[in-house]
């Protein structure tokens, strides 16, 4: 029998769960995830890498001072980047004044809000979006609000993240030596890991309907392997039944198969 050969990497695998995961909006988990097992999905530059953490960390000063040097490039949209960036701040700390107890605490954000709303009357694009943003500041429980039910920090600093990107991705580039490429160059992208449960599931089914197919007569074909549509019974993804663990047998009789298996012609269907 011919030898088979699969190789993939940990790190694959945790990029596409984290695909997984920020598709999903599951930002709380993702970013466990990256703490702890130190992957990302992203093939970012290290100033960008540096620039994202300083937003997931919620250091909005410190990320508008570290992209300073840019303020020089005609196509660097500075004015839209800090829009962004206290944009968020003032959402956030809308949040937390909703949730504060403390008399002093809420004081400081009541400063720490007109600061920010000071900031943001130049920087919105329009009057209108710039009153919507006050009209907030009357909403006694922020997260009561039909506009932020789900709402969460961990959620919108991702969420800031991901729309400032586009503004930088141009200037903050990594550079690329294709000869010293690996595989922790590489993201997940696609939803890749449903789709390789997807087709998991169905190696799984044409394995067992093609050993029944190869080992029976067609007489003796059995009506468990189709479903009431008369469709290949596709097993449930929890199921432990199914291949056992690495079986190629599949791949393996359809490398010795004979030519004449392969007469159907073969239609890609999706």
């Amino acid at each position: 029998m011919p030898t088979i050969n699969v190789s993939f990497t940990e790190a694959q695998v945790i990029k596409m769960v984290l695909e997984f995961l920020a598709k999903r909006n599951m930002n709380i988990a993702m970013l466990s995830l990256e703490r702890e097992s130190g992957v990302i999905n992203g093939n970012y530059s290290d100033d960008m890498l540096f620039l994202r953490q300083l937003v997931l960390d919620g250091q909005w000063e410190d990320a508008i001072e570290f992209i300073q040097p840019l303020t020089e490039m005609d196509s660097f949209d500075y004015k839209h980047f800090q829009y962004i960036l206290f944009k968020h701040k003032y959402l956030e700390l809308l949040c937390l004044k909703s949730e504060s107890g403390n008399t002093q605490a809420y004081e400081n954000m009541v400063d720490d809000i007109i600061k920010c709303v000071n900031q943001l009357e130049s920087l919105c694009p329009t009057k209108d979006e710039f009153n919507s943003l006050c009209l907030l500041m009357s909403v006694s429980d922020f997260c009561s609000h039909q506009q932020f039910t789900n709402w969460n920090p961990s959620n919108a600093r991702v969420e800031c993240f991901n729309e400032v990107y586009p503004l930088v991705q141009h200037l903050l580039v990594k550079e690329v030596d294709k000869k010293k490429q690996t595989s922790n160059d590489e993201c997940s992208t696609e939803d890749r890991l449903v789709q390789l449960l997807v087709k998991g599931l169905l190696y799984e089914s044409c394995v067992t309907f093609c050993q029944k197919r190869a080992t029976t007569n067609e007489d003796d074909e059995v009506d468990d392997d189709y479903d009431d549509y008369g469709q290949i019974k596709i097993p449930n993804l929890l199921s432990s039944g199914g291949c056992r663990d690495g079986d190629v047998s599949l791949v393996s009789w359809l490398q010795v198969s004979w030519y004449q298996l392969f007469d159907v012609f073969f239609k890609v269907v999706w």
